[in-house]
């Protein structure tokens, strides 16, 4: 089985789970924390994929790094480790997102920017994307410090650009023709 089907087959049993437990956006939220935290730190991501580590090991040191993790997550993460596939973290979280969306008809969009969304921030783009689509949004944040200033939107398949470092990309090639 493909690595894609078998985060899918997670995929859909903890969104499954989330459902029933009315705790969707927190899932994903939390889901999002985890695969960043393990992404952000090459070590610990080390840990997680050493075979030579016993599962037990892996499983208390997850419980001991997100002590604020929900049940629902933590027995998805002891699964993985338990089968070890905690390689594919990072493919269930994308695969989530995708359940999320073809269940709930959601548009995703996401949005890098140079510098962290505020609340208000985060407020107003949904609110706008959402009266121009004419659906939910779901809102992918990304931070990029090379972008300068600004944010750049995809969204199915079509890209907004309206970062600084693209102007000046945009002014410099004006000013060299």
């Amino acid at each position: 089985m493909r690595g894609i089907e078998v985060a899918r087959r997670y995929a859909d049993a903890l969104y499954q789970v989330a459902v029933e437990q009315d705790a969707i956006d927190a899932t994903e939220q939390e889901l999002r924390a985890v695969v960043r935290g393990v992404e952000g730190t090459a070590d610990f991501g080390r840990f997680l994929a050493h075979p030579l580590i016993s599962r037990d090991e892996k499983t208390e040191l997850v419980v001991k790094t997100f002590p604020e993790m929900s049940e629902r997550l933590a027995n998805l993460l002891k699964l993985l480790i338990h089968n070890r596939r905690e390689s594919y973290l990072d493919l269930i979280y994308d695969q989530f997102v995708e359940v999320r969306v073809e269940a709930e008809g959601l548009a995703k969009v996401e949005v890098t920017a140079a510098k962290p969304l505020t609340d208000e921030d985060r407020k107003q783009l949904t609110a706008r994307l959402e009266k121009a689509l004419g659906r939910r949004v779901l809102l992918e944040e990304r931070v990029d410090e090379a972008l300068i200033g600004g944010a750049r939107i995809e969204m199915d398949g079509r890209v907004i650009d309206g970062t600084l470092r693209a102007r000046l990309g945009r002014l410099r090639a004006l000013l060299g023709e």
